[in-house]
């Protein structure tokens, strides 16, 4: 797609009319009009609150560290999942934060919270990996499931297929379907751009509970 990918490099300066990479005599100016930046997230100050109040311990993207089966240590009536949890146990490395992993942690800790009520015992939780997907552009995508790898055309139509599949219903997936099948045929694409705050005036309490009075926003 023309995208050429540069690893290793440290971004020094970012200007009007480019970026940096590099210092002294190493600096390299790339000229550019549109800079994106983009970095890790960090987990919700939930978790920082959730540590403070029972000593748990929490990682750089402040995930709270949990035991093999997505519980605080000390604190077996706890369960920790998703983007919030720092699970290493599998693999030495905390699982990624995509929706397979929260949707089977949640599965999971359902169960267990079920056997613990029968009065039964439960094995540490194990991710299953069912690949990644993702888009790159108009009808081309990447995919890599198990030793598996596609892309372009191929793999565009198995992320479109998943995708569908993993909706709740018929209805949802028709929906989805004739919105993707408008959106390539027209070529439409939507995005909410903000480059200016303004300023709203504030709206009273009285004004908002008012029944008889709606105030303009």
């Amino acid at each position: 797609l023309g995208v050429e990918v540069r690893t290793g490099g440290r971004v020094t300066d970012v200007r009007a009319d480019g970026v940096v990479i590099g210092e002294g005599e190493n600096a390299e100016m790339i000229p550019a009009r549109t800079v994106l930046w983009t970095a890790g997230v960090r987990a919700s100050p939930l978790a920082k609150a959730l540590a403070a109040a029972t000593g748990s311990s929490l990682d750089r993207s402040g995930r709270v560290e949990v035991n093999p089966d997505l519980s605080l240590p000390g604190h077996p009536e706890i369960f920790v999942l998703g983007d919030m949890a720092h699970y290493k146990h599998q693999t030495g490395e905390p699982l990624p934060g995509v929706a397979q992993v929260a949707i089977q942690q949640g599965r999971y800790v359902g169960g267990v919270i079920r056997r613990s009520l029968q009065g039964k015992s439960s094995s540490a939780f194990h991710y299953r990996d069912p690949g990644s997907l993702a888009t790159v552009g108009r009808g081309a995508a990447v995919a890599q499931i198990g030793r598996l790898r596609l892309s372009g055309w191929g793999a565009w139509q198995l992320w479109l297929l998943i995708h569908l599949l993993y909706q709740f219903d018929v209805e949802n997936r028709l929906l989805v379907f004739i919105q993707w099948l408008w959106n390539y045929t027209t070529r439409g694409r939507s995005a909410l751009l903000i480059t200016q705050a303004e300023s709203r005036p504030q709206v009273s309490a009285r004004l908002a509970t008012d029944t008889g009075t709606w105030p303009r926003i």
